[in-house]
């Protein structure tokens, strides 16, 4: 995973609960690099996950409250990095239709290692979206963070909701975004 992931949960973390906490995680979870990120580098997914589980146990939260938070809290620093043009989408379905179509394409030639989620457009209407979320990751629940991120960027109130979900012991997850 990318180190911009690690960067910006250390500050989400940090922001949240303070740097004495995000040291108790680094201390707890023993990771092989020690909790220093760049946000270049390029760093084992599960130190991800260590950290994750590692807040969900401390602060007694669920693993998708804390993955949905993260998503939450991390778009606009997302979208800080985000390539040129990326900020010109002012809806939330076409924000989500230019992720795969343009954003993603674009981190994949600056970064052609980047694992990125893909996302498969099953149906739209004018207030909703479906699409399935790939990714061997399994952060759907981060994934619906973001999304209410977007909504909060675009001034749109969204609700996400997932009709299959991994997590729930479906082969794959579904998203619908429907624009109330």
């Amino acid at each position: 995973m990318k180190g911009i992931v690690f960067v910006k949960f250390n500050e989400f973390v940090e922001e949240l609960w303070g740097e004495e906490f995000w040291d108790t995680l680094l201390d707890e979870a023993q990771l092989s690099s020690e909790g220093i990120y760049t946000t270049v580098g390029t760093y084992d997914d599960e130190e991800l996950f260590t950290l994750i589980g590692l807040v969900v146990e401390q602060k007694n939260i669920s693993p998708k409250d804390a993955q949905f938070a993260f998503g939450k809290w991390v778009f606009k620093e997302l979208l800080n990095a985000a390539p040129a043009g990326a900020h010109n989408f002012k809806d939330v379905f076409e924000f989500l239709h230019a992720v795969q179509d343009f954003i993603h394409v674009e981190v994949k030639k600056l970064n052609p290692d980047a694992l990125l989620p893909e996302f498969e457009f099953l149906s739209e209407t004018p207030n909703t979206l479906t699409f399935l979320y790939q990714s061997p990751r399994n952060l759907c629940y981060f994934c619906e963070g973001i999304v209410h991120g977007l909504a909060e960027h675009t001034g749109q109130t969204v609700e996400v909701s997932q009709t299959e979900c991994q997590h729930q012991g479906d082969s794959r997850c579904v998203m619908e975004v429907v624009k109330v």
